[in-house]
């Protein structure tokens, strides 16, 4: 009986399929769901599920040319209404498309607008050569911004997300990483303006292009902010919203066609149960007790706050908040309106979330002579 055992034991080991050799597609799609979601404002981490395992990021990987893009306009490096001529090359690319043409010159916003709505690749691949000179120097571009924004675990190869060629590696982040990605995006309202368009006319012939986030229009206050799919990576979202002055940013990594968008809702919905903004103080309020004047022509005078002092904070830590003021025993008059005579902080537990000067609320002026005269000897 003990060998009739051992036998079939060998048996199945020997049937049993090998395990995925590392750095292959196989291995990838065989990783469990990565689940990410932090409040963008602050990172506050909501919750995680495998965030940092490297994974392909398929088109999610587009998030990037829409951030040095417009980062770039924005200094004035490029302009969304210059033209970008498209090469053979362009319009070669597989995958999603909005069927470039060689020869054909559209700006750099329309291709933007097809990379953010229609993860197009072929617009991706033409950006990529008409405002970096082809994908080399456009790679170098992207995974140095990545660098610079803390993103350790990301490694990009490609323009679009596509799989990579025969002799070529993978794109590889983690959902930790690209919130990093997404907290930068949301910061620019013309990446917001492309993510959050729900259809997208690129050329009149070719009718309507819905977008690829399913999100938009379901999820309240969802505007991004991009999706991502090939056999390796799974089906893949960074999804944002916004509500009541508190934005969320959910990604989800590895997970099915329908039940990326499932678990991305799931993740925003819980995110904006735990949060909310707080406002302890607005320009003008006042601020702790009135500072004594003693040679002013009032005894005191009221303190009030600059600028406003405000935080997202989870609901259980909003009652922990606390205003550290910092203000002088007494004042000497004259003292003028609008003096800054301290400062105020908002903290929690030791942490500072904000600071704001401390001005005096109105002008006090000194006692002239003849008044502290008749004080000191009764009269008044």
């Amino acid at each position: 009986m003990f060998v009739l055992l051992c036998t079939a034991a060998v048996a199945s080991m020997m049937s049993a399929p090998a395990a995925p050799a590392p750095g292959t597609a196989e291995y990838y799609a065989a990783l469990p769901e990565s689940v990410y979601c932090v409040e963008a404002e602050t990172g506050m981490v909501l919750f995680e599920q495998n965030a940092d395992l490297r994974r392909p990021p398929a088109s999610m990987i587009k998030m990037m040319m829409m951030l040095v893009v417009d980062e770039g306009v924005m200094s004035g490096k490029w302009s969304y209404d210059q033209k970008i001529q498209i090469s053979r090359l362009a319009e070669s690319m597989g995958g999603t498309q909005v069927y470039v043409r060689t020869g054909d010159s559209h700006t750099l916003g329309e291709l933007m607008a097809a990379v953010a709505v229609a993860s197009a690749n072929d617009a991706a691949m033409a950006v990529a050569e008409g405002l970096w000179g082809g994908k080399e120097a456009y790679l170098k571009a992207m995974n140095a911004r990545a660098r610079e924004l803390g993103m350790k675990d990301s490694e990009f190869n490609s323009v679009h997300g596509l799989p990579p060629s025969k002799g070529e590696s993978f794109d590889l982040t983690t959902a930790r990483d690209m919130a990093v990605l997404g907290r930068e995006c949301v910061k620019h309202p013309n990446i917001l303006k492309w993510t959050s368009m729900r259809e997208l006319v690129f050329r009149e012939s070719d009718g309507m292009k819905q977008s690829t986030n399913k999100l938009l229009g379901v999820v309240p206050g969802c505007d991004g902010i991009k999706t991502g799919f090939i056999h390796a990576a799974g089906f893949c979202i960074t999804a944002t919203a916004l509500r009541d002055g508190v934005r969320v940013i959910a990604v989800v990594m590895g997970d099915t066609k329908r039940g990326r968008f499932k678990s991305a809702e799931e993740a925003l919905e819980k995110a904006f149960t735990m949060v909310r903004r707080v406002r302890p103080l607005s320009p003008g309020m006042v601020v702790g007790n009135p500072v004594p004047v003693p040679n002013g022509m009032s005894p005191s005078v009221a303190l009030v706050a600059r600028d406003p002092l405000e935080v997202v904070v989870k609901n259980e830590d909003a009652a922990k908040l606390q205003l550290e003021v910092t203000v002088p025993t007494t004042l000497k008059a004259p003292v003028p309106a609008g003096a800054e005579v301290g400062s105020v902080k908002l903290v929690l537990d030791g942490h500072v979330f904000g600071e704001s000067a401390i001005l005096t609320a109105n002008a006090i002026e000194a006692k002239g002579f003849w008044r502290r005269a008749g004080e000191k000897i009764g009269i008044l």
